[in-house]
């Protein structure tokens, strides 16, 4: 199967759009000292792993879509930070984040898997 068609195919990347949707729903509830610096941050990680994925399933190589889910693998990680700081600075959501902190780690582990597995070049 020819990457470009992979990535409407796969879960993961249908995951990731989902958590960014969702990411900024999250942010728009963030409160006190640099919010909007904090809410930008969030979202950036969170589009890049769905955008990652994408780009990955655009590049005609097994290497080069190594090269983005590694990328998008990243920002997964990021996020989970940018997540880890908001629940320290806002309780009250910690429900909320802790949510997506479950659901970026879930992404990371199957980013990982594809990474092993990758398709085949075309």
């Amino acid at each position: 199967m020819a990457l470009k068609a992979y990535a409407a195919r796969l879960r993961v990347h249908e995951l990731a759009c989902e958590l960014a949707a969702d990411a900024v729903r999250l942010t728009r509830t963030f409160k006190g000292p640099a919010r909007f610096e904090r809410a930008d941050q969030l979202v950036r990680a969170a589009l890049s792993i769905s955008s990652n994925i994408a780009e990955a399933c655009g590049r005609g190589t097994v290497t080069e879509f190594r090269q983005f889910i590694t990328y998008a693998r990243g920002s997964a990680r990021e996020m989970a930070t940018q997540l880890h700081v908001a629940a320290i600075l806002d309780p009250a959501q910690q429900r909320a984040i802790h949510a997506l902190e479950t659901r970026v780690i879930l992404i990371a582990k199957m980013l990982t898997g594809l990474h092993a597995s990758p398709p085949p070049d075309r």
